[in-house]
């Protein structure tokens, strides 16, 4: 196997078993080897994935997918400069819009799901908490996206959904327009219920579905 090679394994396989220490030094050893920063970027999104699915499975809980987010942020920073510095520039799959919707200040689900989407290769446009329906819409536009990912924590802000839809509805561009949901008192039952496009159970689920929204 050559050092690429066992490069790209020692990353795959730190980032999976959330080892910080590890990813960084395979990730300076690739820059010092002037390897192309975009297989590793890829790799290590592989492994990204690989932890989702971990959750997905309740092998891994949320603080453990969280560090990896991180750490695989930390990684596409390095590796992005990198890829700067030579001039390559980085393709991005589509952008999302993503917020928390109004009314609602938690933002623990939004920033997961926000980590793996742009280690999955999504520009993300994150508005925050507490966002307005009209502010959300404003934004979709604006960056010329037809996704909108919001979240809502508490099922009194969970009215915020129907919101947005409404506003789309009344401006007549609701068929220009995909509404993801989320959040821990969202189900796909109410997401049915109230029209909404795609209902994400959890952060890997998203990133899943984006994906194939984006081919849309």
């Amino acid at each position: 196997m050559s050092v690429e090679d066992e490069l790209l394994e020692e990353g795959y396989t730190a980032l999976v078993e959330i080892n910080e220490g590890k990813v960084e030094e395979v990730v300076n050893e690739w820059i010092e080897g002037n390897f192309d920063p975009v297989k590793l970027v890829n790799k290590l999104a592989e492994a990204m994935a690989e932890v989702g699915k971990k959750f997905e499975s309740m092998e891994y809980f949320l603080p453990q997918v969280m560090i990896g987010a991180e750490i695989m942020e930390k990684a596409n920073k390095a590796l992005s400069d990198k890829m700067a510095a030579e001039g390559v520039t980085s393709v991005s799959l589509g952008t999302v819009v993503l917020a928390t919707v109004e009314g609602d200040i938690h933002d623990l689900g939004k920033n997961l799901v926000g980590g793996m989407l742009k280690t999955a290769g999504f520009n993300v446009v994150d508005l925050g908490t507490d966002v307005p329906a009209s502010k959300i819409i404003a934004a979709a536009k604006e960056n010329n996206t037809h996704l909108i990912a919001a979240s809502a924590l508490m099922s009194a802000t969970m009215s915020s959904f129907k919101d947005i839809l409404g506003l789309l509805d009344g401006m007549g561009i609701r068929d220009q327009f995909k509404l993801m949901i989320g959040g821990a008192p969202i189900t796909q039952e109410y997401a049915d219920e109230i029209g909404a496009d795609y209902y994400a159970q959890n952060a890997a689920e998203a990133v899943e579905i984006t994906k194939k929204a984006m081919a849309m």
